[in-house]
């Protein structure tokens, strides 16, 4: 046409040209933006000074409150301020803050699994979440329940439970000595914790027993204080020195120990830090297999010879416990033997309490009463000690029973059946194979 240019038809733009035409579009954008950058960063210029970094495998060894691991690292990022650097800083992941606080407990217990120790678990799991409701209670922050059995057992759905390989399978359904079993127990909780650290919850470790009463809140001090110490029981039957265990102590010992130096003691209750723990561990499990194999270290150490392993193993490794008695222990007092709990938060009811009146039963708390999958599984109610207190009173072995422990026992059992309240009921979980 006249008084037109270019009257021909254009090609028509296709889909893939608008594509290509963005894409380069948004790579010129990046490219003039790092320009810029650059350019910026160039008026920003510091100078930096290379440093070497090395592992330090004394870490942790000063004075600070706070401490660090061996042959850990500690990552330094310079930067000069500009726009260029402070966008990649932004952009790097955040240091996370996952050590839990000085004061925190996690505490662990094992357990053979039969009707006889899940009666009295199920007791102590209860009051424990009892006395975490209180003041202080918000302190115990883990639990868990490591149980050397074949097969689960009917609580792994109630209680925290890691199940460890038993090294006498036998036990399952009888053996004379399932504690033996206890130091490999832990020792095969501790090296999963060392492959996932989320399982420690608490930077103390409390070790207890199945047959224990929580009445108040344990109080730790500040684990990374170096200055704090964790303390254990006093058990007046453990005696290193005694001339007819010396021989033994010596022996099991390799000669390093002065069995003087050794605490009277045992691996519960024991609060402690989960580093020392680990150390100890491995000769607590050997010592223990060192006196398996021996008849007459079995013969003398008698029932309470894996407590004497364990305290073989504190003395070797020179780790300080506390070890302190009641009424001051602050772990725990055992009625009838003691008369109040003092300064203890756990009653352990190792012995049983018989009341007589007139050389007539009258009362009774006996814990091996309680051995059958019925009671286990369904606990019941537990009878109260009669009310009021009588003088004249005496136990089993004729020793009065006085207000204060009458006070005592009542205090105990009204605590156990506030637990036991709370427990469902679980006898109709598939019976054992």
């Amino acid at each position: 046409m006249l008084g037109r240019r270019g009257g021909g038809r254009g090609e028509p733009v296709t889909t893939w040209q608008k594509i290509g035409a963005v894409a380069v579009g948004i790579i010129a954008g990046y490219l003039l933006g790092v320009a810029m950058m650059e350019t910026v960063d160039m008026f920003y210029a510091t100078p930096v000074t290379p440093t070497a970094v090395t592992l330090d495998t004394n870490a942790g060894q000063d004075s600070g409150a706070t401490k660090a691991g061996g042959k850990t690292i500690h990552s330094v990022l310079t930067s000069n301020g500009s726009p260029y650097q402070n966008f990649q800083g932004r952009i790097m992941p955040k240091e996370s803050n996952t050590k839990p606080a000085g004061n925190t407990i996690h505490s662990i217990f094992t357990c053979g699994g039969d009707y006889y120790q899940d009666f009295q678990s199920r007791i102590m799991y209860g009051t424990y979440k009892l006395v975490q409701r209180m003041p202080g209670g918000e302190k115990l922050t883990g639990f868990t329940r490591i149980l050397h059995r074949m097969k689960p057992d009917e609580l792994m759905d109630e209680i925290p439970t890691f199940r460890a390989n038993p090294l006498h399978p036998q036990c399952d359904e009888w053996c004379d000595f399932p504690v033996a079993d206890r130091p490999n127990a832990v020792k095969q909780w501790i090296d999963a914790a060392a492959k996932d650290p989320g399982m420690i919850k608490g930077a103390w470790i409390l070790l207890l027993e199945c047959d224990y009463v929580w009445m108040r809140p344990v109080q730790a001090p500040d684990a990374y204080d170096p200055r704090a110490n964790g303390f254990q029981f006093m058990f007046d039957y453990i005696m290193p020195d005694h001339p007819n265990a010396v021989p033994f102590m010596v022996k099991l010992s390799g000669g390093r120990v002065d069995p003087k130096k050794i605490p009277q003691s045992g691996p519960a209750p024991v609060l402690i830090r989960y580093t020392e723990l680990a150390a100890l561990t491995p000769d607590w499990e050997r010592v223990t297999a060192d006196i398996e194999a021996d008849p007459e270290a079995v013969k003398q150490l008698d029932w309470v010879r894996e407590m004497y392993a364990w305290d073989i193993a504190v003395a070797l490794h020179n780790v300080t416990l506390a070890t302190e008695t009641p009424p001051h222990s602050r772990l725990i007092a055992q009625p009838p033997h003691d008369l109040i709990l003092g300064d203890a938060a756990m009653c352990h009811y190792t012995w049983g309490a018989l009341y007589f009146e007139n050389k007539k039963e009258i009362w009774r708390w006996e814990k091996r009463d309680f051995t059958s999958r019925e009671v286990a599984l369904k606990v019941p109610m537990l009878i109260m000690p009669p009310q009021p207190w009588k003088e004249g009173w005496v136990l089993q072995d004729n020793l009065p029973v006085t207000r204060e422990l009458h006070d005592t026992m009542t205090a105990m059992i009204g605590q156990m059946n506030k637990a036991i309240a709370s427990l469902p009921d679980l006898s109709n979980a598939p019976q054992r194979t």
